[in-house]
């Protein structure tokens, strides 16, 4: 199992660097964080999906919801390639700053950030991914 990580994490970072990484998803909840229970609150889902298109120098991209669309400026992102999983600080077009987690074991992206001393979730299931080159 670890080999088949692995490879890939190598396959996806190489891709990256040369291809434009797109992600769709197919659900989404949003949450705030339970200081006492510590756990997530969820405080609604919804199945419809979003599409995430990301620039090939993993400097920007684009979400598109059925309601809305974004771009987001990637202004530090880490790869950790034994948890499959890109952490990224990014903001958007209206000056909004996140923490983004795109997880290739958990199938996720999530989006935390702080309003009003409340800490936030919305997490989105990937459907699927491909590159576009």
């Amino acid at each position: 199992m670890k080999k088949f990580l692995l490879i890939c994490s190598l396959f996806f970072t190489s891709i990256i660097s040369f291809a434009q990484l797109n992600i769709s998803t197919n659900f989404r909840q949003d949450g705030v964080w339970n200081e006492t229970d510590s756990k997530w609150d969820i405080s609604s889902t919804d199945e419809g999906g979003t599409l995430f298109e990301f620039n090939k120098e993993l400097t920007t991209f684009h979400h598109t919801t059925a309601s809305i669309s974004s771009d987001y400026f990637i202004t530090k992102y880490d790869y950790n390639e034994e948890e499959v999983k890109y952490t990224m600080t990014v903001k958007s077009d209206a000056g909004n700053e996140y923490e983004m987690i795109i997880d290739g074991i958990n199938n996720c992206v999530c989006f935390f950030y702080w309003r009003d001393n409340v800490y936030y979730l919305v997490r989105h299931t990937i459907k699927a991914t491909w590159i576009k080159e």
